[in-house]
């Protein structure tokens, strides 16, 4: 039996609705943005996906299973940018994350395994999917350091940035990831 507070894996229909959803909040924040915190807002908003996306999507599923998510996400969404909810949040496009790659620990070795890095936040701290398909936060602004495990799987991450922009929208708070 499935845990019910798993997000379902990720289908080009659930994106659909992610992508409404985040972009009608991001919408929400930008606007009096501007009267609210004295400045004009940055990029707010959820890219469709370039045909180079699409291609990189296409190279991640074939590259691996644990990619299949992110597969199905950048053939259904390109580059987002949350620069004004909290610290900020980037997801780098399908062709950029095909190119990026960071090394993540291996859990329960020495060692360490190549992962996709998929973004970052205003603050530098990086996202990368791992190939166990889990999602990893650095502890520093810096592929160098150190990086912990946040979700099992990018629908939780990407769950997780939903409720950051619905947060930050009601309450100024910054969100959870």
């Amino acid at each position: 039996m499935s845990d019910p507070r798993s997000p379902a894996p990720l289908t080009a229909a659930s994106l659909a609705v992610w992508r409404a959803e985040v972009s009608a909040a991001l919408s929400a924040v930008t606007h009096g943005f501007e009267e609210k915190y004295g400045y004009t807002p940055g990029e707010n908003a959820v890219r469709p996906p370039e045909p180079d996306d699409r291609a990189a999507a296409r190279r991640l599923a074939a590259e691996s299973p644990a990619f299949a998510d992110l597969a199905v996400f950048y053939g259904e969404i390109g580059a987002v940018g949350m620069s004004d909810v909290g610290n900020g949040y980037f997801l780098h496009s399908g062709a950029r994350a095909l190119l990026e790659r960071v090394d993540l620990p291996d859990p329960g070795t020495d060692a360490t395994v190549p992962a996709v890095l998929i973004g970052s936040d205003g603050g530098g701290i990086l996202y990368a999917v791992g190939p166990d398909g889990g999602v990893w936060r650095s502890r520093t602004a810096s592929e160098e350091g150190e990086f912990d495990r946040i979700t099992d799987g990018l629908a939780e991450f990407l769950d997780l940035l939903r409720r950051s922009v619905h947060r930050f929208n009601e309450s100024g708070r910054p969100g959870f990831v």
